[in-house]
């Protein structure tokens, strides 16, 4: 075949893969959906499926969710040849893995262990199979176990109940020590978890789990027990407690952590130890923008400025308006550090402030090129409008159709239709592991062109090519968007700007703290924004419906700028952390924009706003091709009346 005919070819075929879909596809594919869904219920089908379903590139996962339930209703031996067979035949859809889970399981339950054995692979994220393989090989007399299950035992993130017969073996064979239970209470102590740490305590004579009972209650009501250490100057104490429950303290009341810290002796507690105190408290008092920070911070010794000190008593000098101290800081950035726009960005500002507007503007002008948050503020400090930097997609449809006809893209775009996200992001990850820098592109564009704008973005931002605007700041939910914003009153690139940094246009996004849909609502602010509208107050399954999620969103992104007297940034920061937060963040005087968002003390907020503004002026540029002004945005941080 001729190049010619070959682009031809691979031309039609691209344009027919990537197309709307067909009638006859929805057809298809909501038969499939119903069938998956009877699947899941137990219910057997009336009738032999059809030549059609059984062709369709999904039928797999039909099989597999029928053999998850035989597993869980009809388990033996047919059903064990049958996954099996399964299991052999398709090993590489993501669907395999929960029912070898779900397999194993049954098999554990039924002491096959010669089977289970054979099968059985270790996976991190499955202790209790873990569990389970260990009680087979103690039934089968492997004389090698107790060493492996001891270290097992020392290290489980989790110890659920499936492994307590072989952790009460372990015990009796003498295989768990007093020795042992401490490192294991020590390891729980450390990840926080206090529940695993107590019921390991109880195992120790008292003398001997008194240090870690007070590491207990260090973590539990830290201010109360570092009072009473500090009373006691005779007492006996757990230093990795004391840090402990001390940076707890430092995060949730700094001022009752630098009084404790007064009480404590430095003689005591050693210079070294009371050094990581000092950083705590100084980290403290800056989240709550406390002057006290930077007397703190000053006399920090070397050994304990990393990072984040770096970038807190920075912080803490712009908030305090000490040009020296921040001044000086910058300049004990160390190199890589330096070296970022966050920083060259302060440099400049410190420059300009003393009257060095050369070397300041020579930073600017350095940055303004770049897109992103510190290249927006460049350009804000030079009173010019920010162009981004725009790369253009250079479509490939030979490329385009190979990728089409791989399967497991078929399977991931198929199963994206029909809802199924958890399946469709694993076959995506498997399909696009192994792509080139030319086939990952044009794999975006695939992903974009069908709406999952989740995958595009993933893909163009492990590329670096997120300035393809046209890739990674879609035209999605527009329609919707520009007539709510403007019922609302509110700008639709900030609308967009929100959308985009928290679902990236995903209308079925669920955060782990119990945000739905392309706003991101939690389900009583949802309720509350409802109640205040009087309308119809939406449920979890709701908030997944663009048609409920958009105008609930927008109504609240209104509010938290009217509660804050038209800010955005402010009502942005408490879109993600909440009015009642950023309420105590506000500052007694006019602040500069730019210090107020570098002194938000969550990361996350801090980098929620600072992405937001970005996505709100590449949007801009990239639906009418001219620059967002930032000067409405950008005005001085006030407390509302």
């Amino acid at each position: 075949m001729s190049l010619c005919r070959f682009f031809l070819v691979a031309t039609a075929v691209a344009v027919v893969l990537a197309r709307p879909a067909k009638a006859a596809d929805e057809d298809l594919r909501a038969q499939f959906r119903l069938a998956l869904e009877q699947a899941e219920q137990g219910l057997v089908p009336s009738s032999p499926d059809g030549s059609e379903l059984r062709a369709y590139v999904l039928y797999p996962y039909l099989e597999g969710v029928r053999l998850l339930d035989a597993v869980r209703r009809t388990p033996g031996e047919d059903t064990d040849r049958a996954v099996m067979a399964f299991l052999d035949a398709q090993a590489q859809l993501p669907l395999a893995a929960e029912l070898r889970g779900a397999w194993l399981t049954s098999l554990a339950e039924r002491r096959q262990w010669a089977v289970f054995l054979r099968h059985y692979t270790p996976d991190p994220d499955l202790p209790v199979l873990a569990c389970h393989a260990y009680q087979a090989r103690i039934d089968s007399g492997d004389a090698t176990v107790g060493a492996e299950l001891q270290a097992f035992w020392e290290q489980a993130p989790q110890m659920p109940q499936a492994c307590a017969p072989v952790f009460e073996w372990l015990d009796a064979q003498g295989g768990i020590t007093p020795t042992q239970v401490v490192r294991r209470a020590r390891k729980a102590l450390a990840d926080g978890n206090l529940e695993l740490a107590q019921w390991l305590l109880r195992k120790l004579p008292p003398a001997q789990a008194a240090p870690l009972q007070q590491w207990v209650r260090l973590l539990r009501d830290p201010a109360r027990e570092l009072a009473l250490l500090a009373e006691r100057p005779d007492a006996a104490f757990e230093w990795d407690g004391v840090l402990a429950g001390f940076s707890r303290l430092a995060r949730r009341d700094s001022e009752r952590a630098y009084a404790v810290l007064g009480a404590l002796a430095r003689a005591r507690i050693g210079a070294q130890r009371y050094a990581q105190l000092e950083r705590w408290a100084a980290l403290g008092l800056a989240w709550d923008h406390r002057a006290e920070a930077l007397a703190l911070f000053a006399r920090l010794p070397a050994a304990v400025v990393d990072a984040q000190v770096h970038e807190w008593r920075i912080r803490a000098a712009l908030w305090h308006g000490r040009q020296d101290l921040a001044s000086a800081w910058i300049a004990a950035l160390p190199p890589a550090q330096a070296a970022e726009p966050r920083w060259a960005y302060w440099r400049a500002r410190m420059l300009e402030r003393s009257g060095h507007a050369a070397a300041a503007r020579s930073i600017y002008e350095a940055l303004a090129q770049d897109n992103g948050y510190y290249g927006l503020l460049a350009a804000w400090r030079l009173q010019r409008p920010h162009r981004p930097r725009v790369r253009t997609f250079v479509s490939d449809p030979a490329i385009q159709a190979e990728l089409l006809a791989q399967p497991g893209v078929q399977r991931a775009r198929e199963l994206y239709f029909i809802e199924r996200d958890r399946w469709a992001n694993a076959e995506w990850r498997a399909a696009v592991r192994g792509l080139d820098a030319s086939r990952r592109l044009q794999a975006a564009h695939l992903a974009a062109q069908w709406g999952w704008h989740v995958q595009a973005v993933g893909l163009l931002a492990g590329l670096d090519a997120l300035d393809i605007l046209e890739l990674s700041y879609p035209p999605a939910y527009e329609e919707a968007i520009f007539a709510h914003a403007r019922r609302a009153g509110v700008p639709p690139e900030l609308v967009y700007g929100v959308m985009r940094q928290e679902s990236l246009f995903h209308p079925r996004a669920v955060s782990p703290s119990n945000a739905y849909g392309l706003l991101q609502l939690l389900l009583p602010t949802a309720r509350e924004v409802a109640r205040r509208h009087d309308e119809r107050l939406p449920d979890r399954a709701d908030l997944l419906r663009p048609e409920i999620n958009i105008p609930l969103g927008v109504a609240y992104l209104r509010e938290m700028r009217e509660r804050f007297g038209g800010q955005v940034v402010v009502a942005l920061a408490a879109y993600n952390a909440g009015p009642n937060a950023v309420r105590r963040w506000l500052p007694a005087q006019p602040m500069d924009a730019d210090v107020w968002i570098e002194n938000l003390p969550y990361d996350q907020t801090r980098g929620y706003v600072q992405k937001i503004l970005w996505h709100m002026a590449a949007y801009h540029w990239q639906r009418h091709g001219e620059p967002l002004d930032l000067v409405p945005l950008l005005q001085p941080v006030r407390t509302p009346p």
